[in-house]
């Protein structure tokens, strides 16, 4: 196993793409709330520092089973979307502890909370972003795009895969901060879970989701 920890140091959020995510124009009618985002911005990307943790592996693959790092994924889903890769890199990426911390200050004000959550979502964006050059840097084909399932995402691997997926890769907690409940949610909430793998065709979780009025949906969905 080889074991990793990405933190992003330096947050590159630029304040058009926050006003844009609260669809919200510089120059429109709201001088006094533009002002109030600028100065949230400002505190956030001082003290956001996202992180994520991965780990590479060959899987095993035994029949119709597969397992990575000793611990058995029983999903046909997901041994037919590995079973033929060399290498996977289960991962977690969050905002991280930092700038969670920070927005609980405003809890009590549900504008300045929603301004706090899409900064922070912008945060795991970045973590995600690092991650996946790094990983792809390391241990991927360059020519070829990265793919990932994440549990959760799609009925056929719910979110009790959680649970052996933080088991692949050890003190989660300890590594990044990221907790996992008991109902298998992640805090912070605003973190990520899956696994990376390459094959010749990259797959996206939204070819196989059917809700087609998903603002992030990122390719068409071509049935289960």
């Amino acid at each position: 196993m080889e074991k990793d920890v990405i933190v992003v140091d330096h947050v590159e959020i630029p304040f058009d793409d926050v006003l844009s995510e609260l669809h919200m124009d510089k120059k429109g009618k709201k001088p006094d709330l533009v002002e109030r985002i600028a100065a949230i911005h400002e505190e956030a990307v001082k003290i956001a520092r996202p992180k994520a943790v991965y780990a590479c592996f060959t899987p095993d693959v035994s029949g119709d089973a597969i397992s990575i790092n000793g611990v058995m994924l029983g999903e046909p889903f997901v041994f037919d979307m590995l079973k033929d890769c060399g290498a996977v890199a289960p991962y977690v990426a969050s905002c991280g502890l930092e700038i969670e911390e920070w927005s609980q200050s405003y809890a009590d004000n549900m504008f300045e909370q929603y301004i706090a959550d899409a900064i922070k979502e912008m945060c795991l964006g970045a973590a995600r972003k690092k991650l996946y050059a790094v990983v792809q840097g390391k241990y991927f084909d360059d020519d070829k795009s990265i793919s990932t399932i994440n549990p959760g995402s799609l009925n056929m691997w719910p979110i009790t895969g959680q649970k052996p997926l933080f088991a692949m890769l050890g003190d989660v907690t300890g590594d990044v901060g990221v907790v996992l409940s008991e109902s298998m949610m992640m805090l912070p909430t605003k973190s990520v879970s899956g696994i990376i793998f390459q094959k010749d065709k990259a797959f996206h979780n939204c070819q196989l989701c059917p809700r087609v009025d998903c603002p992030g949906r990122s390719a068409p969905y071509e049935g289960e």
